[in-house]
């Protein structure tokens, strides 16, 4: 009987170590499952951290290689300013070109050479000297004679001469004085627009076989003692 409870006990004995052992190793297995699943969970979220990382910083490369490549091009093609400058400068040379052409046109005759000063006479009001005069031409052919015949060929050309120098048409005017300038070859003739706003008193000289030329010109005030 005895021999039989200690065969009892001992199986007991014996199945209580068994669990005892099966239990550790159940733990042990439920720690390492429980180890290897924070892990893998650990793993994922550094993963997905590194991933967003890594397209963040994509981005900003991409801004910054953006911003890199406008301020290349602008510093490595300065054409487009060079260009907008150049346009501006062109357009303000044009506007300028204009004024002085509209300037050029009013003064008639009158360039940049031209030389107008103040007259010494009561009734002039300034005198002007155009280097840019030219003789007007001739018909006229072998010695020239200065003739004061309003029929003559030379009083005509005189006339053609004046009108030249004063800016206005022949049809436009009068001659109200024409005669010797102080030798054969010189001439002075005074005229006035038909509306009498211009008055001008004008010296010619002649240039053997290209006719006569201006030389120098007085605005005058008024007609009294004109010639």
């Amino acid at each position: 009987m005895q021999e039989n409870n200690r065969r009892m006990n001992s199986r007991l004995n014996r199945k209580k170590k068994t669990n005892k052992i099966l239990n550790i190793l159940i733990g042990i297995v439920l720690l390492l499952i429980i180890i290897v699943v924070v892990n893998i969970v650990t793993d994922d979220d550094t993963e997905e951290a590194n991933v967003e990382q890594t397209v963040s910083d994509n981005e900003e490369t991409v801004d910054d290689t953006s911003e890199e490549k406008s301020t290349n091009q602008e510093e490595e093609d300065p054409s487009a300013n060079e260009s907008a400058t150049q346009n501006e400068s062109n357009e303000s040379s044009s506007s300028e070109v204009e004024d002085d052409t509209t300037v050029d046109q009013s003064q008639g005759n009158n360039d940049s050479s031209t030389t107008e000063r103040p007259s010494s006479s009561p009734i002039s009001e300034n005198e002007t000297v155009d280097p840019s005069w030219e003789p007007i031409g001739t018909k006229q052919t072998g010695e020239h004679v200065s003739s004061y015949d309003s029929s003559s060929v030379d009083w005509a050309e005189k006339v053609e001469a004046l009108a030249y120098a004063a800016g206005l048409d022949s049809s436009n005017m009068y001659v109200k004085f024409l005669g010797n300038g102080g030798s054969p070859q010189k001439s002075i003739g005074t005229v006035t627009s038909k509306d009498g706003k211009e008055i001008y008193r004008i010296h010619l000289e002649w240039v053997d076989g290209q006719g006569w030329k201006p030389t120098k010109r007085e605005k005058l005030s008024t007609l009294e003692d004109a010639s």
